[in-house]
């Protein structure tokens, strides 16, 4: 798999009261990554919850092609 930019939505409830919409811009895999990602910039101690709004795909990284790769794959 390719990685792939993507842009991240969160709206996170601090536990002073405040409700905020963020947006990350990350690198992943998949989405579910791409959130866990998000999440994971986020100060774990001041939060009380987190809800994901949207993630859009940005764009793709393409890696070059590593020797012997494409045989791993097809064994």
């Amino acid at each position: 798999m390719q990685l792939k930019t993507f842009k991240i939505w969160l709206k996170v409830y601090w536990f002073s009261g405040l409700c905020k919409n963020m947006s990350f811009e990350v690198e992943a895999r998949s989405f579910g990554e791409a959130f866990e990602v998000a999440e994971n910039m986020l100060p774990k101690s001041k939060i009380k919850k987190v809800k994901h709004l949207q993630g859009d795909i940005m764009g793709y990284i393409f890696e070059p092609p590593k020797k012997g790769a494409n045989r791993f794959e097809t064994n």
